[in-house]
């Protein structure tokens, strides 16, 4: 399990950083696995490193590793302008998923776009793929759950799947790929309704899907929206 932390500067800024800004996040309450949830049991067990790309460049960063000392498993203390498990910062795949989906971009013109930058073609048809069946399918009804819980919805949302994912061949992918744009409405609302109960929460535009990291912790699952449907380690049923 990864611990996501609020980070409010750039990995450039991160990785630059003397002391490291990991050093310096403070320990979580309680061990984060479900099996456990010891209180007041966590001690820095070390650091590794590993990679922020954003595109135009890559820098390496140091992550704080914890450990639980009544389970004994170790976890990350990770800046939340990182996806678990994905080199390349949020902030531009998030940037890639609103061009596509909300924007109406095919590839061709996404890619004219991010000229100068080092993603792959390949790499953005599974970012865009891997959110389809992350936001469409695992968390979709979880978001749907949890604003519904909080304040059920007023006025209809404009959900309606916009004309262009019309052109997907795929009816499954096309499927996932509507609900993945009115996933992106309802979190949207989410974190209005969030910032209605706590006045200080404050995300910049581009932090959207970093916000719904941090959601995805206090819903106490995997705090990742981007889940490839070709791995065998993924979920096949939602949370």
């Amino acid at each position: 399990m990864v611990i996501v932390q609020h980070y409010t500067h750039s990995a450039k800024h991160y990785a630059e950083a003397i002391p490291f800004p990991g050093r310096l996040f403070p320990l979580p309450d309680r061990c984060p696995h479900p099996d456990c949830q010891a209180a007041n049991a966590l001690i820095r067990w070390g650091t590794y490193q590993r990679q922020a790309r954003t595109g135009l460049g890559v820098y390496w960063i140091r992550v704080q590793r914890v450990r639980c000392k009544a389970c004994r498993r170790t976890h990350s203390l990770l800046p939340d302008f990182l996806h678990p498990f994905r080199h390349y910062v949020i902030s531009l795949l998030q940037q890639v998923i609103f061009l596509y989906l909300l924007a109406g971009l095919g590839i061709n013109c996404l890619m004219k776009r991010l000229i100068g930058q080092d993603p792959p073609r390949s790499t953005i048809r599974e970012w865009i793929a891997s959110f389809a069946y992350g936001a469409g399918k695992l968390i979709f009804d979880l978001l749907l759950r949890s604003l519904m819980s909080v304040e059920p919805l007023g006025e209809p949302l404009d959900t309606a799947p916009p004309g262009h994912l019309d052109r997907v061949p795929s009816p499954t992918k096309r499927r996932h790929l509507e609900r993945a744009h009115c996933f992106w409405s309802l979190a949207e609302h989410l974190y209005a309704q969030a910032k209605d109960r706590l006045p200080h929460l404050h995300f910049e535009a581009d932090q959207l899907l970093s916000f719904v990291l941090h959601w995805l912790q206090t819903e106490e699952v995997p705090p990742r929206i981007f889940w490839s449907p070709r791995l065998s380690t993924t979920p096949t049923e939602p949370f």
